[in-house]
């Protein structure tokens, strides 16, 4: 397929750009006659085995797992384009679905947008998007996909994001694990498995949530969402939120967060966008 030879000439052509030394591998003492990274010290460097890293390379390998695309974008020292894209190929071959999803983050630069796979991981966000859900890391949010997940339910300020405690709070974060238990039953997978996992093992907020019994999903639950978010950097915004399925059949999708005009929301979400354009600057 198409997508499997992208990510081969991808990976082939940074891994020829890359100098040993650069990743700290070990090429022995004998003389060399490669300037670059062979394929056998990128899979050291990677903690991959060297048959299934040139399985990846040749595209033999069909989609990839994302801990090796984190192993692999860590070992060729890959910036956050670079990373954005080596996604992109890896995790979903055979479609666009992910490119026209990154594309809109980009393309909205005034309203938080945030796609997601079915696993809530964070293939892509605009600047707004970053502040909104991450303001507490290190600016410009440099890591590949974040999961939201567990960024709720392990991470202190992002629950404090949604409100400790309050109805409103609550009611978005069980509708987190319901889309989760959709997910399990329509995209299962390994480090979806594991995910769950995790999450039950260290929150017991989730575990009890995951405990109920599922509840019915009903359209309305999609668009024109309003979400009530306590920010530490500007105080309380209500947004509304759409969601685009572009991709839904793969469970790949975005939303677009937006406050109602001339609301305090809308004067706090200008505050927030001025604050991004001075840390980011």
């Amino acid at each position: 397929m198409e997508s499997f030879a992208d990510l081969s000439h991808f990976l082939r052509s940074h891994r020829l750009r890359t100098a040993p030394a650069e990743t700290g591998v070990s090429t022995g003492t004998g003389p060399r006659t490669a300037p670059c990274l062979l394929p056998a010290e990128l899979a050291r460097a990677a903690g991959l085995d060297a048959d299934r890293y040139t399985d990846i390379e040749d595209g033999r390998a069909g989609r990839v797992s994302l801990s090796v695309l984190h192993a692999l974008a860590s070992a060729l020292h890959l910036d956050a384009d670079d990373r954005a894209e080596l996604f992109r190929l890896g995790a979903s071959p055979g479609t666009n679905r992910l490119r026209g999803l990154g594309h809109l983050t980009r393309a909205v630069p005034m309203l938080p947008v945030i796609a997601f796979n079915h696993r809530y991981d964070i293939t892509g966000w605009n600047l707004p998007g970053q502040a909104l859900l991450a303001w507490d890391l290190d600016w410009p949010v440099e890591h590949v996909q974040p999961n939201l997940a567990r960024m709720l339910f392990l991470d202190r300020a992002t629950r404090a994001l949604y409100g400790n405690g309050n109805g409103h709070g609550q009611r978005q974060v069980a509708g987190l694990v319901g889309a989760l238990r959709r997910a399990v039953e329509q995209h299962p997978d390994e480090e979806l498995t594991c995910l769950v996992a995790e999450l039950a093992a260290g929150s017991r907020e989730f575990a009890q949530l995951w405990a109920r019994p599922a509840e019915e999903r009903r359209d309305e639950d999609d668009c024109g969402v309003l979400f009530r978010f306590e920010h530490p950097a500007v105080g309380l915004m209500e947004l509304s939120r759409v969601v685009l399925e572009e991709g839904a059949q793969n469970g790949e999708w975005a939303v677009v967060f937006s406050p109602e005009p001339g609301s305090a929301s809308a004067a706090a979400l200008d505050d927030l966008l001025a604050r991004v354009s001075g840390r980011s600057g």
